[in-house]
């Protein structure tokens, strides 16, 4: 997971840096950030008819969602994060540490790793409750970057955003060409936030389930600096993983504490078997 020391990034090596925004695989409750979003609603709770598969991000200073295609993002950090999401509560009951790749140990809040995510392999061997349990518990990635473009609130008003800090949670069909993103700016051997990505998105049906998928141009030749105020917010991006993270380890030892077992540490050890779930999806 991101340690907790802020990144200066003027004494750090590419290859560094690459390893601490989560680029690379190393051979990642304070302040927060508004989330983006790819939108498939196809009108409000006002009954303003919404642009399907446009992306959204909420804007405090208008108290409201401002939507938008095509959208630029520009991403500092990639991250990942387990989470169990229960339908009726309706609320992530689970959730673990933030890390940086499928190396890194995601102890989460209950006591466990990975929200007790298996393998697909091994669901099969899992009663028919637990199954479906299974479904329920996503990886997702998370890339905190800026997003700009001229967009409108949901009542058809004009509404531009430039570098507004913003956190992408992708799961599912999203993952892959988000991951695959981030692999090509990593190929190309530039640094993540030096490049940027224009964001548009595809319509797709399965049965009569409708849904939208990113589409990602990256420009890996952008070659953005990083000013003062760029470095402030990536520091709040760290701020906020840091924070998340100390919640959870937090949460995690104190319900180790109450599990009677003499095999408290087993779950404390680092991951050797990645399972399946988004990973799975890529190799296909």
């Amino acid at each position: 997971m991101i340690g907790s020391e802020i990144i200066n990034l003027n004494k750090m090596s590419d290859e560094e840096i690459m390893i601490a925004i989560g680029q690379d695989k190393g051979s990642n409750v304070g302040p927060s950030v508004p989330r983006l979003g790819l939108n498939r609603s196809p009108e409000d709770d006002f009954g303003n008819r919404l642009p399907l598969g446009s992306y959204f991000v909420y804007d405090t200073s208008i108290g409201g969602n401002v939507y938008g295609i095509p959208i630029t993002f520009r991403p500092f950090l990639s991250q990942m994060q387990y989470m169990h999401f229960d339908p009726d509560k309706n609320e992530y009951v689970n959730r673990s540490v933030i890390v940086k790749n499928w190396n890194d140990e995601a102890i989460d809040l209950q006591g466990g790793t990975k929200c007790s995510k298996v393998s697909r392999k091994e669901v099969k061997d899992l009663p028919p409750e637990q199954q479906a349990i299974q479904k329920l518990i996503r990886c997702y990635q998370l890339v905190y970057g800026l997003v700009s473009f001229d967009g409108k609130k949901a009542n058809g008003e004009s509404h531009s955003l430039k570098n507004f800090p913003v956190i992408w949670r992708v799961t599912g069909t999203g993952f892959r060409p988000v991951q695959e993103a981030v692999e090509e700016t990593k190929q190309a051997k530039k640094l993540l936030y030096k490049c940027s990505f224009t964001l548009t998105s595809t319509k797709q049906k399965t049965g009569s389930n409708v849904y939208y998928v990113p589409d990602i141009d990256v420009n890996s030749s952008a070659n953005l600096s990083m000013s003062k105020d760029d470095e402030a917010t990536f520091a709040v991006f760290l701020e906020i993983i840091k924070s998340e993270n100390d919640e959870i380890v937090s949460l995690w030892k104190a319900a180790k504490a109450k599990k009677p077992t003499s095999r408290d540490g087993d779950t404390a050890t680092i991951i050797k078997d990645i399972e399946a779930d988004p990973i799975e999806i890529l190799s296909k």
